[in-house]
């Protein structure tokens, strides 16, 4: 099957399988007596609602530095990017939660509205027959599809959502217990399609629980999607390369898997909060583990020269770790100001740009106090641009919500010269800072 996009929608290529428009139509069978016409129209809404849902997530990635490509296909729609797991948990969360978001914000909200005024006045009735059923259609997927997309079944986005929250080996659980029951829900309320369709869910969640105890990387909802640079590229849905298991059997050996996948396989454990499975393919890996991969599952299973092994990797790749779940390894085990003091601390001045890389990833992964605690460090440690780091301190603690310490530093970056109006103007970060009545005192020097 081929996985080059059809188009692309503000940068993000989409491709549609031609069984999305088959299985669509089946359902639109229902109003087949209304005439094709109707039929056909269920088909565009179906097309035009499953689109906005999927760029709501493809978006919300978009804003967090991600790429991702849609694919639209026979049980409807998925959002795929390569480095989704790289992102924080809570911005997994939003990007989970922005496909039906959107969804009901965009046609939910304004066709029900629409409804409404027109019933209310009559309107709605003189519709033509296409119009008039276009957005009863419209009005229904956006909210009930929205609604069954947050339900906590993998890999619908409540699923995914779970998974954030519990791990993946509880969601998986989690995933066949509701499916279970909603199957049950859906044939006594005579929906028997939704009931076949949550089941066939359920197995598939207990198909990868049967792999990961035998150590096995299976994720059974992988799609095959146009990669956003246009090559073929393979990832499931809403996390890529997910499935890392370590099951009572041991760690998978390496045998001839391509070492780069095993590195994802272990980020992505030390993701999840599985620090004994990183380990075990660190092991596997041996010199094929990056520093930073070595540092991080040291670190998260208490080996006590993890912070020599984050301070060499900095000193080696002072741009930071490929992703930001070293940076979350550092902030879950409150050692990310004691590893920048280490990198600044040293007398040849080799450190501080590590430290500085690792004061703005923990920024970007919503660790803002610890990110504010390693910004002092690095600001005392004599940095290239002084007014530059004390802004970025001043950031940091006004999204901790510590305002007098903004406030504060603030003052440290005028000091040292930093004057940029429209930056403070709109940096989003200092909202809080621009509401307290000290600000016009403040904006004046920094203007």
């Amino acid at each position: 099957m081929s996985a080059r996009p059809h188009f692309s929608i503000a940068g993000i290529p989409i491709r549609v399988e031609p069984v999305f428009f088959i299985i669509s139509a089946l359902w639109g069978l229902t109003y087949v007596d209304s005439g094709i016409d109707v039929v056909l129209t269920w088909v565009a809404c179906s097309f035009i609602s499953i689109l906005v849902h999927e760029l709501g997530h493809g978006l919300a990635l978009k804003a967090f530095g991600q790429r991702s490509a849609i694919v639209l296909h026979g049980f409807g729609g998925v959002t795929v990017s390569a480095r989704r797991g790289q992102l924080s948990k809570a911005r997994g969360i939003v990007v989970s939660l922005a496909g039906s978001l959107t969804a009901m914000v965009v046609l939910w909200l304004p066709t029900r509205t629409y409804i409404d005024v027109a019933v209310d006045s009559g309107a709605l009735f003189d519709l033509p027959k296409v119009a008039f059923f276009g957005v009863q259609f419209l009005a229904f997927q956006n909210l009930w599809w929205s609604v069954i997309n947050l339900l906590p079944i993998r890999p619908l986005d409540g699923g995914n959502v779970t998974a954030e929250l519990f791990g993946i080996h509880l969601a998986r659980r989690i995933s066949i217990g509701t499916a279970i029951a909603g199957a049950v829900a859906a044939f006594l309320s005579g929906y028997s399609y939704a009931a076949f369709f949550a089941l066939f869910l359920a197995f598939n969640n207990w198909q990868e629980i049967r792999a990961e105890r035998a150590g096995q990387n299976v994720d059974v909802f992988e799609v095959e999607s146009p990669d956003p640079g246009g090559g073929p590229s393979r990832a499931p849905r809403g996390r890529a390369n997910l499935s890392i298991v370590s099951g009572g059997g041991g760690a998978p050996t390496m045998g001839s898997q391509d070492p780069a996948l095993v590195q994802q396989l272990a980020w992505t454990a030390l993701r999840d909060g599985d620090a004994a499975a990183a380990q075990r393919l660190v092991s596997g890996l041996g010199p094929a583990a990056g520093a930073y991969l070595r540092a991080s599952a040291g670190l998260a299973t208490g080996d006590p020269n993890a912070f020599e092994l984050f301070e060499q990797a900095y000193l080696a790749e002072p741009n930071g770790p490929p992703n930001l779940v070293a940076t979350q390894v550092l902030a879950r085990a409150g050692a990310a100001t004691a590893v920048a003091k280490r990198l600044v601390e040293r007398s040849d001045g080799k450190g501080r740009e590590g430290a500085a890389t690792l004061q703005t990833h923990l920024h970007y992964a919503d660790y803002f106090r610890e990110a504010a605690e390693v910004g002092e460090a690095v600001y005392a440690a004599g940095p290239a641009s002084r007014a530059q780091t004390a802004f970025e301190v001043a950031c940091s603690w006004a999204k901790a919500g510590e305002v007098d310490q903004s406030v504060a530093w603030l003052h440290h970056a005028a000091d040292a010269g930093f004057r940029a109006p429209s930056v403070v103007d709109g940096e989003p970060d200092l909202a809080g800072v621009r509401a307290d009545p000290r600000w016009p005192v403040l904006r004046a020097r920094l203007g």
